[in-house]
């Protein structure tokens, strides 16, 4: 009764404050049922932790059901601004935490004494994390009264790591899914709150599945959160990981995007295209000649691949063809478009056939043939330049 008493002053205080200020925006909380404050003095703080594109959605999900779901996003944290070119640029939840009125912070390492000091005065209930890109010590670790729980995109034990999504998509899985886990110092290696698994069709790349798995992580997160925010969920209930089936899914290097028909099938060569799709790309080796000039060697990027049977594709080749103008059918690998190095765009195929292999045809390379033959990217016979630009 007394919490009671105290609660009904407050809104009669905000009602007198609101009509001095005449600003009446705040009249009908009179109205409102003392439980409706109730909850809102009462909700469990949240902070987020995140910095790229793909994770926008979660914070945008949290703000969006913190008043139905009784709890407050009282923080956001990203990583610091960059300058690309002569500008500074906010990471993209930062931009959307402003946009929303969140505050955030903005610290160079997670580790940092005075950023430790603000998370604490904060007094958060939970904190949440998706891809925020930073390892979190022991002190960030105890700031959160119910601990911290992160948003994963792969069925955990299996891609434990920076890179999970591209990791599953080239070694060719068929299935991945999304984690809620809680946090614990070993990385990505806490007990399990809940998993969702999503089938694998051979067509998805991971610019789009990684948007799609942080889409469904946000919408498991806005329920599962106020069970854990009311006790229902703890450490002790969610289910331990079986180590027996880590797999991890280390960082990736630009290397790793080369395609080297010479050793990889079809299928390896598909699925590091949809790996790889957005950084670092994939490239192919290529010896070509817009005329009958010797051939010069390139690395041509190549942004989406299909595997076919050569049954399904034998009669779109020309009977007449050289042995080495099927390098790309012997591997049953279609590429419908190229990117050639010095060209603003890619072209399709056809575009590409009449501009390249008209003359003579092109030819893939092995490792020791590309040392001796690749150019830097802008070379080229102006001719062969004209005719893919105009084909």
């Amino acid at each position: 009764m007394a919490l009671q008493r105290r609660a009904r002053g407050l809104e009669a205080l905000l009602v007198l404050l609101a009509l001095q200020a005449g600003d009446f925006s705040f009249v009908g909380l009179r109205e409102r049922p003392f439980h409706s404050l109730r909850t809102r003095l009462h909700a469990g703080r949240v902070v987020f932790l995140g910095s790229p594109a793909c994770v926008e959605v979660v914070l945008e999900r949290l703000c969006q059901a913190q008043n139905e779901k009784g709890f407050e996003v009282c923080a956001v944290v990203s990583r610091p601004p960059k300058r690309v070119k002569k500008a500074i640029t906010k990471t993209p939840v930062h931009a959307l935490a402003d946009k929303l009125g969140v505050s955030v912070l903005v610290p160079s390492s997670a580790k940092d004494p005075d950023f430790l000091d603000e998370l604490e005065k904060l007094k958060p209930d939970v904190c949440v994390t998706a891809a925020y890109g930073e390892y979190l010590p022991k002190r960030f670790l105890q700031a959160p009264k119910l601990g911290t729980v992160n948003l994963h995109p792969s069925l955990l034990p299996r891609w434990r790591g920076a890179s999970p999504v591209q990791r599953c998509l080239v070694a060719g899985d068929t299935e991945t899914g999304i984690t809620i886990l809680y946090t614990v110092a070993k990385m990505d290696a806490g007990p399990i709150i809940v998993q969702e698994k999503l089938p694998l069709n051979g067509s998805e790349t991971s610019p789009e599945l990684l948007d799609y798995l942080f889409g469904r992580g946000a919408d498991l997160l806005v329920e599962v959160l106020p069970k854990l925010l009311k006790g229902g969920i703890t450490m002790d209930t969610a289910e331990a990981q079986d180590e027996r089936l880590v797999e991890k899914a280390p960082l990736i290097s630009k290397d790793e995007g080369k395609l080297w028909p010479h050793n990889e099938t079809a299928l390896q060569m598909r699925d590091k295209v949809r790996g790889f799709a957005g950084w670092p790309g994939t490239t192919l080796p290529l010896a070509l000649s817009g005329s009958m000039a010797p051939l010069e060697g390139f690395r041509v990027k190549v942004s989406s691949a299909e595997v076919a049977s050569l049954d399904a594709v034998k009669d779109s080749i020309s009977p007449d063809a050289a042995p080495e103008e099927l390098f790309l059918v012997d591997a049953v690998l279609l590429l419908r478009s190229f990117h050639v190095p010095g060209k603003p765009h890619e072209v399709p195929a056809k575009t590409f056939h009449k501009g390249y292999m008209s003359f003579q045809p092109a030819k893939w390379l092995g490792p020791k043939e590309e040392a001796e033959l690749v150019a830097a990217p802008s070379v080229g016979t102006k001719k062969k330049q004209r005719r893919v630009r105009g084909a």
